[in-house]
């Protein structure tokens, strides 16, 4: 009985392809736009990735939006989208709430003790919350009151709650700006060097209390995704 050829491998350093079909993408910008419709319309990735079994995993989908510039820019969209409404929904809440408290902290009158606002505190407030301290820290101080009673404040003031994201928005650059201010001079040689760290040591610091946007107050702006099909025919997959 004649013995079968043994295989034997062959050494080399070559860069060798992958096998076919091995690591093929699966993404077409018609699976890529359902899972953006589902985004914008506020489900999140998790629950379309793992309730659906026709829907790629949540790595498929990063992996996707690294590798397709436009699914990236699609899926961008599309969170906005689903963010901006939903702050929407948060004002248009926050709104009937005040409606319906009246004017003296209930429908039926003034239910509780005075909630204690004054402007002179919340200016305070304000302006440490500007120089890179977070609410909580600002509270802790005995003369402050609690986070809950700032919270208050600013359910019942709005235009505390705007000041309160304007000081946000601004602390990145007061931070760096009092930290550049306070740096002495050592020479040119030496002083630029110190200048670009400790500019770049307060931004990190900034990020971790500056105010996190996902998403202009009016929403992103309008984008359309359109494919060609065989019979030359274009059809709109994505709009938001």
């Amino acid at each position: 009985m004649a013995s079968q050829p043994r295989f034997t491998s062959r050494r080399t350093l070559a860069r060798q392809a992958a096998p076919p079909g091995l690591y093929a993408s699966t993404y077409s910008v018609e699976a890529g736009a359902a899972i953006c419709r589902r985004l914008a319309a506020g489900e999140s990735l998790r629950s379309i990735c793992r309730a659906d079994v026709s829907m790629p995993t949540e790595k498929t989908v990063w992996n996707w939006a690294r590798a397709y510039p436009e699914f990236a820019l699609m899926k961008a969209h599309a969170l906005g989208v689903a963010r901006a409404r939903s702050l929407a929904a948060q004002g248009a809440r926050d709104a009937a709430r005040r409606a319906a408290a009246g004017p003296f902290g209930g429908a039926r009158g003034r239910t509780g003790r005075p909630s204690g606002y004054e402007p002179g505190i919340a200016n305070t407030i304000m302006t440490r919350v500007m120089q890179g301290e977070g609410l909580e820290a600002v509270c802790r101080d005995p003369a402050m009151p609690s986070v809950g009673t700032v919270y208050g404040w600013m359910r019942r003031h709005p235009e505390l709650l705007a000041d309160y994201r304007r000081a946000k928005a601004m602390v990145e650059e007061i931070m760096v700006e009092q930290a550049c201010e306070a740096l002495p001079w050592l020479g040119e040689r030496r002083s630029w060097p110190m200048l670009r760290r400790t500019v770049r040591a307060m931004e990190k610091a900034a990020a971790r209390v500056s105010l996190k946007r996902y998403a202009p107050g009016g929403g992103p702006e309008a984008w359309r995704v359109v494919v060609a099909q065989a019979d030359g025919r274009r059809r709109v997959v994505y709009e938001g």
